[in-house]
């Protein structure tokens, strides 16, 4: 109910923001005739106070539905005894402590697409030079995918995808044999 409230709230006042502004641009370049009418309303004081507290109370208003704090989202999944949900929070969390046991991984960002029947988890991280991203890739999803299902209990996981945004450090030398793994 809230969240319509501030909705309608929205659409109010960008919508008497937008009527005032347009009125004064009309009136100003346009059509003189409307911009003298403005500007002889503006001066009377009922007037322009009125639209003072239209303009305050909008900023205010902007920032008071701003503020509001969004609502937890659950994923929930059925079992033999119930049903049961995890906070999306919970899970972004749970993902990351999991990159962070990859020492070629300098920090990872966690979203939860949900989608009608899966759930799509995108990763976007931050790699140490020196690695080969393509296995580094490959063993993450893995790790990620089989960990969300053994402790999670998610089974429905569609796509894991994974998005390098910053290679960081300095490159280093590296050993062929060398594999991305979980310490």
């Amino acid at each position: 109910m809230k969240a319509r409230s501030s909705r309608l709230g929205d659409i109010v006042v960008t919508l008497l923001l937008l009527l005032i502004g347009g009125g004064l641009i009309y009136g100003n370049t346009l059509n003189r005739e409307v911009g003298q009418y403005i500007s002889d309303a503006l001066e009377m004081p009922v007037v322009s106070i009125g639209l003072g507290f239209i303009l305050v109370l909008s900023v205010v208003l902007r920032w008071v539905g701003g503020f509001q704090k969004q609502k937890e989202t659950f994923i929930n999944f059925h079992s033999e005894d119930g049903s049961v949900g995890i906070s999306t929070k919970a899970i972004c969390d749970f993902i990351e402590r999991i990159g962070k046991e990859f020492s070629a991984v300098k920090s990872i960002d966690t979203k939860l697409i949900k989608g009608k029947d899966a759930l799509d988890i995108a990763l976007s991280v931050k790699v140490v030079s020196g690695n080969k991203i393509p296995e580094l890739s490959h063993v993450l999803q893995q790790r990620v995918r089989e960990s969300v299902r053994e402790s999670l209990g998610l089974e429905e996981i569609r796509n894991i995808t994974i998005k390098v945004q910053e290679i960081v450090g300095e490159p280093t030398k590296h050993v062929d044999s060398e594999v991305p793994v979980a310490e």
